[in-house]
């Protein structure tokens, strides 16, 4: 259940004609799979909205893959780049810090990296782990969503960094945050129907194959042909059985956000608007009430 404290449940859904056109938003993740999994169909639904999308990994992923170090950070490298591309982002950016030791590094090096990247892209909304996530035992995602949040926030300050301003890079306030409901018991107040873009979120994942388990159905139908079994679940060629497999065994968590709902696939968010401040809804709301003519 969401917790009180958060407010009403918002259910999003999809919104026609492009009411997004002309906003950037950016997907920043500690590792290949984290975005597929915690929000691929979010990010689909967004990009499909009109935003231009930017995919942001923070560390270098070198313990995953099951090779040499150099051939891990090569493989997640180019999986990044596939996963962006299935969902339809404009462009990645690997920080390459090491993976599982980024509570080492200087965060403040991490923030001025995204605070130059928020300005510079000129981005509206951010998609992350929720920095304050309850349960939330990696270290890379921690820090990276404390980073994110920093960053959010003083990118829009004019007298940071005035470097940029005279390099033409102006601050940019980050105004709309969707954090990852990443581990059970974190906060969420936004359920966000992906079940039209369940497709792009399922091509995401079958290209984390270095880690994520994308290639787990070719996996297994080599396994069974060895037996001398077959799964027709599985179908003939190795990418329709990624697909299945990923549809099938892997999106319980989707499903079961969005059954309550009435939905067929649903992730959650906790999602912070600050379009509008509450200090001004407050002025607006009140000169609306009691402004009168001289």
């Amino acid at each position: 259940m969401a917790r009180a404290d958060v407010n009403e449940v918002i259910v999003e859904k999809d919104q026609p004609n492009q009411p997004h056109k002309g906003k950037v938003f950016a997907a920043i993740h500690a590792h290949l799979d984290d975005v597929p999994y915690y929000a691929g169909g979010l990010c689909a639904k967004l990009i499909h909205e009109g935003y231009a999308g930017y995919l942001i990994r923070t560390s270098n992923d070198e313990k995953c893959g099951g090779h040499t170090t150099g051939e891990n950070i090569l493989s997640n490298e180019t999986e990044h780049t596939k996963v962006a591309a299935a969902l339809g982002f404009k462009d990645t950016f690997d920080f390459y810090y090491q993976n599982h030791d980024m509570n080492n590094i200087s965060t403040l090096d991490l923030r001025g990296r995204l605070i130059f990247l928020f300005r510079w892209l000129k981005v509206d909304t951010v998609v992350t782990f929720n920095p304050w996530g309850h349960g939330e035992e990696n270290p890379d995602h921690a820090l990276t969503g404390r980073a994110v949040e920093e960053a959010a926030w003083m990118a829009g300050m004019p007298n940071d960094y005035h470097e940029h301003a005279e390099a033409g890079i102006l601050p940019h306030p980050v105004q709309e945050r969707y954090y990852f409901y990443g581990r059970p018991g974190q906060s969420y107040n936004r359920v966000v129907d992906i079940t039209s873009h369940i497709d792009r979120k399922i091509d995401s994942i079958v290209e984390c194959r270095s880690q994520g388990g994308g290639n787990s159905g070719s996996l297994l139908r080599a396994r069974l042909a060895r037996e001398g079994k077959k799964l027709d679940l599985l179908g003939d060629d190795d990418r329709t059985a990624d697909r299945a497999y990923v549809r099938e065994f892997l999106l319980d968590d989707d499903r079961e956000y969005g059954r309550p709902l009435g939905l067929a696939f649903a992730e959650r968010f906790y999602y912070i608007d600050q379009r509008v401040s509450a200090e001004s809804a407050k002025v607006e709301a009140y000169l609306a009430k009691h402004a009168r003519p001289l």
